[in-house]
C-alpha cells in the first residue's frame, strides 16, 4: 500500500485556468461597458485622450488598454492602441457583425451570483428568460457567425440533411420553428428552387433570416410567421417538414409534448420532424447544461430516450437518434 504522504501533489491548472478566466471577463465585460472599440475606432486612440474626453481615470484606463492587449484585443505601438482584427470585426457597435450587446446581456446568466441561491430555491429563471422577445439581442449576436461564414454553414447543413436521408424535391414545403438565421432550413431551398420555406421567430430575428436568404439567392422561396411560438398557428397538414434547432432545451417536458403536438398537426402524413438540441448525452462546454436551467423557467439538456417519450406523446412513431444528432421522427 502507498504511502499517502508520498503521493505527488495534484496541479492546479484547472483551477488555475478557471481563475484567470474570472480576471479576464471583468477587463472584458469592462471594456463592453464603456465602449472602448468604439472609441478607437472614432479616432481615440490614447489613455490620455480617452481618459481626458470621458472625464476617467488616467491610471484605470491606462491600465485597462494595456490588459486588453494582453488578451490580444488591442494591439499597442508607442503608446498608440487600435483594435486587433477580431475585436475590429465584433466589437465595434456600427458593424453588422457587432456582438457586443449579447455579450454584455450574457453576462447577467447567473444574475451576477445568485445562481447557487437559485439552486437551492429552485426559482428560477435566475435573471432573464432566453427564450422571451425581449432577448432577442442575445440570439442577434450569437448568429453572427452563421451568416458570415455562408460557405462553412451551408457545408454543415447539406451534411446534416444528407445524413438525414433527406433529399429536397420539387414543391417541398418547410416549417422552421424558432428560426434564427435559418441556414439550416434555407440550405435545403438551396438546392431545390422547388422548395417552399416558412420561417417562424420574432419579427427583428426574421430581419435577419431574409437578409441571409437573400445573399443566398432563396428569398422568393421564403416566406415568414412573425411571433410566439406558443400562439402562433403552425396550420394543418401543411408541411412536409418540420426542422426545430436548439429551442427544445428550453422548455419543460410537457412544454415540448405541447410544442411536437402543434408540428405534428402542421405536417402531412408520412411528414418528417427533426430537432436539434444540446443533448445530455453530449455536454458542450460551451453551451453548458445550468445555463439552461439559469435562463429559462423549467429548460434542461435532455437525453434521448427522453426525447422518444416527449415525441411519442405527440404522435410521432420511428423515432430516430441520427449519428448522435439531431434527432428525427415521422408523422404516421
Amino acid at each position: 500500500m502507498k504511502n499517502p504522504s508520498k503521493q505527488k501533489i495534484p496541479e492546479s491548472k484547472i483551477i488555475d485556468d478557471i481563475d484567470i478566466n474570472i480576471y479576464k471577463t471583468g477587463i472584458f465585460r469592462a471594456a463592453l461597458e464603456l465602449e472602448i472599440w468604439d472609441k478607437l475606432a472614432k479616432g481615440l486612440d490614447t489613455a490620455e485622450i480617452i481618459a481626458a474626453k470621458e472625464g476617467w481615470d488616467l491610471p484605470g484606463t491606462q491600465m485597462l488598454l494595456d490588459d486588453l492587449c494582453t488578451l490580444k484585443l488591442l494591439k499597442k505601438h508607442n503608446h498608440q492602441y487600435r483594435p486587433s482584427r477580431e475585436a475590429e470585426y465584433y466589437l465595434i457597435p456600427e458593424k453588422p457583425t457587432y456582438m457586443g450587446k449579447s455579450l454584455l446581456k450574457e453576462f447577467l446568466w447567473e444574475g451576477e451570483g445568485l445562481l447557487a441561491e437559485t439552486i437551492r430555491s429552485g426559482k428560477r429563471p435566475v435573471q432573464y428568460n432566453a427564450t422571451k422577445k425581449e432577448m432577442v439581442d442575445i440570439w442577434l449576436g450569437t448568429y453572427v457567425p452563421n451568416v458570415t461564414d455562408v460557405d462553412a454553414v451551408l457545408n454543415m447543413s447539406n451534411e446534416l440533411w444528407k445524413t438525414l436521408g433527406i433529399q429536397p424535391h420539387e414543391g417541398m414545403r418547410i416549417l422552421d420553428i424558432a428560426c434564427g438565421p435559418a441556414p439550416v432550413s434555407l440550405a435545403l431551398a438551396k438546392q431545390n428552387a422547388g422548395v417552399q420555406v416558412t420561417l417562424l421567430d420574432w419579427e427583428r430575428i426574421l430581419e435577419t433570416s431574409l437578409h441571409f436568404a437573400g445573399n443566398l439567392e432563396v428569398d422568393r422561396q421564403v416566406t415568414t410567421l412573425a411571433g410566439d411560438l406558443w400562439t402562433i398557428d403552425f396550420g394543418k397538414n401543411q408541411f412536409d417538414l418540420v426542422f426545430l434547432g436548439f429551442i427544445t432545451h428550453f422548455f419543460s417536458p410537457e412544454e415540448n409534448v405541447r410544442l411536437f403536438k402543434k408540428a405534428c398537426d402542421s405536417l402531412v402524413s408520412g411528414g418528417v420532424i427533426a430537432i436539434r438540441a444540446v443533448r445530455h448525452e453530449y455536454p458542450r462546454p460551451s453551451a453548458p447544461e445550468l445555463w439552461f436551467y439559469a435562463v429559462s423557467k423549467s429548460g434542461a439538456a435532455y437525453d434521448f430516450a427522453q426525447y422518444r417519450d416527449m415525441l411519442e406523446r405527440a404522435g410521432f412513431t420511428s423515432v430516430e437518434d441520427v449519428a448522435k444528432q439531431p434527432i428525427k421522427a415521422i408523422k404516421p
